[in-house]
C-alpha cells in the first residue's frame, strides 16, 4: 500500500520562503533608514556643536583684538569679566561652556565636575579641536574643546552641548518603525497567506482528484477559475481524467462483454453436447430400430456440424480481435461475386431462394477470402429470415470514398430495440427458431469483425416484418 508522504504542503513552503525574503528586505531596508537618520542628525549636531565652539573662541579673540586697541591697560580686567558675560550668554539648559587657563586656573565654568570628570578630552595645543560623545547616567552629552591664545596666554574652551532629547527622539523614531514595519509585515502575512492559498488550491483540489482517481472514483472535475499556468494545469488535468474514466469504462464493457461471451459460449457448447451425449448414450445402451438410428446419426451429425461451424468462427474472431492484419489485395468485384454465387447455391437451392446482384464497382482493395465469409455469412442470415421462394439482393455501388455493399432481404426484420445488439456474439433474436436453422449468433459479430479490420463500418437498417438490409463499407483504398 502506498503511504502518503508527509510533509510541508507546497503552498506553505513558497509563503515562508516569500514572506521569510520579504522580511529580511524589510528589515535590513528598515535598519538601514534608521541608522542613516541617527548618523545624519548626530553628524548636524556635531557640526552645530563645532559652529557654535568657533564662533564662541572668534568673537572672544574679536573682543581681545578690540579691547587691546582701545583700552590696552585694562586688558586683563576687562577680559576676565567678559569671559563671565559670554559664558552666561551662550550657557542655557543644554550647552555649557567652560574657560580654563593653562596651568588649570578656571576663568569661567558652568560645566558641572561630573561632565569635567566624564569629558576626558585632551586637545592639541595648536589650535585644532577635538570632539567626543560621553554617556553620563541617563544623560549623553557632547563635548568640544580647543586651546586659544589670548593676552599673550592659551586658555582651553569647553563646550557641552545635551544631546539627550536628539538621543531619544531617535530611539522613539526607531521604535515607530519597528512599529510600522511589524504592522505592514503582520498585514503582509495575512494579505500574502490568503493569496497564495487561493492561487495554490487548485493543486490541493489536484492531490484529492488524483486520490480519488487512485480510489476509483473518476467522476469529480476540477473548476477552472483562472486562465494561468496553475489553471491550464487542472483543464489538462481534468482532460487526462476524463481519458482515464473513458478508458476505465471500456475495459469494464470489455471485461463485461468478455464475461458475457464465455457465458454464452459455455451455454452454446452445451447444448449442442448434451444432445450428441444423450443420442450417443441411447445408441450404446439400448438396441433401437434402424430408422431410430438414422435420426440419432443425422441429429448427431447436424449437432457436430453446428460445433464445427461455431469453432471456426471463434477461431476467426479470435484472430482478428488478436490484431493480425487481413491480406489485402485488389479485387476484381465481378469475381468476387461469382465465388459468392457458388459459395451460397446449395444454401438457397434448397429453399427456392434467389440471389440478385448489382454491382457498378469493377475492383475493390479487400482480403478476398475474409470477405466471402463476411458475404456468405450476410447472404446466409438473410436466406434464414426470408421465406422460400424468395429474392435476397446484392448491391455493390460506390459512396464518397467508400465501397458499399449491401444485402437485402424480405424476411420477418428485426426489432428497432434490438438493432444495436444484433452485432454482438451469441446474440439471436429467437433463439429456439435459430438454433432449429443451426445459428449460434456468431455470423453476425464475425461480419462485424472483418469490416473493422478493413477500416470499415457495419450497420443494420430493420423493421419488424418488413425486412432488413445490412451495409458493410470499407475504404476505397485502405492501408496494408
Amino acid at each position: 500500500m502506498r503511504e502518503r508522504m508527509k510533509k510541508t504542503p507546497l503552498w506553505m513552503r513558497i509563503y515562508l520562503m516569500v514572506f521569510g525574503l520579504v522580511t529580511v528586505v524589510i528589515v535590513f531596508v528598515s535598519y538601514r533608514i534608521i541608522e542613516v537618520s541617527i548618523e545624519y542628525n548626530l553628524q548636524r549636531e556635531i557640526s552645530s556643536s563645532l559652529e557654535n565652539h568657533s564662533m564662541i573662541g572668534n568673537s572672544l579673540k574679536m573682543y581681545e583684538s578690540t579691547i587691546d586697541d582701545y583700552y590696552p591697560t585694562l586688558l586683563k580686567d576687562i577680559l576676565a569679566k567678559s569671559f563671565q558675560n559670554y559664558g552666561q550668554y551662550f550657557t542655557d539648559k543644554r550647552s555649557h561652556l567652560a574657560i580654563t587657563g593653562e596651568s588649570g586656573e578656571k576663568h569661567y565654568s558652568s560645566i558641572s565636575n561630573e561632565e569635567e570628570k566624564a569629558m576626558s578630552l585632551v586637545p592639541p595645543k595648536d589650535g585644532r579641536r577635538s570632539y567626543v560623545i560621553r554617556n553620563i547616567d541617563a544623560r549623553t552629552v557632547l563635548f568640544v574643546s580647543s586651546w586659544m591664545k589670548m593676552d599673550d596666554q592659551l586658555l582651553r574652551l569647553d563646550y557641552a552641548h545635551d544631546i539627550t532629547s536628539l538621543i531619544d527622539d531617535q530611539k522613539s523614531l526607531s521604535l515607530q518603525i519597528s512599529s510600522w514595519v511589524l504592522g505592514g509585515l503582520t498585514v503582509f502575512a495575512v494579505g500574502l497567506f490568503v493569496l497564495i492559498r487561493q492561487a495554490l488550491r487548485p493543486l490541493g483540489l489536484l492531490s484529492k482528484q488524483a486520490q480519488g482517481i487512485a480510489k476509483g472514483s473518476y467522476q469529480h472535475r476540477i473548476t477552472v477559475q483562472h486562465a494561468d499556468e496553475i489553471g491550464q494545469l487542472a483543464v489538462d488535468f481534468n482532460y487526462m481524467a476524463e481519458a482515464i474514466q473513458s478508458n476505465m469504462e471500456l475495459l469494464q464493457r470489455g471485461v463485461t462483454e468478455r464475461e458475457a461471451f464465455i457465458a454464452s459460449l459455455a451455454h452454446e457448447f452445451k447444448t449442442p453436447l448434451t444432445s450428441i451425449m444423450g443420442y450417443a448414450s441411447l445408441l450404446q445402451n439400448y438396441h433401437l430400430e434402424e430408422k431410430d438410428v438414422e435420426q440419432a446419426l443425422r441429429f448427431i451429425h447436424s449437432e457436430s456440424k453446428r460445433l464445427d461451424g461455431m469453432s471456426k468462427k471463434l477461431l476467426e474472431l479470435f484472430r482478428l480481435g488478436n490484431g493480425e492484419p487481413p491480406n489485402k489485395q485488389q479485387v476484381d468485384v465481378s469475381s468476387l461475386m461469382q465465388q459468392l454465387k457458388i459459395i451460397s447455391q446449395f444454401t438457397l437451392d434448397r429453399r427456392g431462394q434467389t440471389l440478385e446482384i448489382a454491382y457498378s464497382v469493377s475492383t475493390v482493395t479487400v482480403d478476398p477470402e475474409l470477405f466471402l465469409v463476411l458475404l456468405s455469412n450476410l447472404v446466409e442470415n438473410a436466406s434464414k429470415a426470408s421465406e422460400n421462394d424468395t429474392v435476397i439482393r446484392l448491391a455493390v455501388y460506390a459512396e464518397d470514398s467508400f465501397v458499399v455493399f449491401c444485402v437485402e432481404d424480405h424476411g420477418y426484420g428485426v426489432p428497432e430495440e434490438h438493432l444495436a445488439n444484433v452485432f454482438q456474439p451469441f446474440f439471436m433474436l429467437d433463439s429456439s427458431r435459430d438454433r432449429k436453422k443451426n445459428g449460434h449468433g456468431l455470423g453476425l459479430s464475425l461480419c462485424k469483425a472483418i469490416a473493422t479490420a478493413h477500416h470499415g463500418s457495419i450497420y443494420m437498417k430493420s423493421r419488424l416484418n418488413g425486412g432488413t438490409s445490412v451495409y458493410t463499407k470499407v475504404p476505397v483504398q485502405t492501408s496494408t
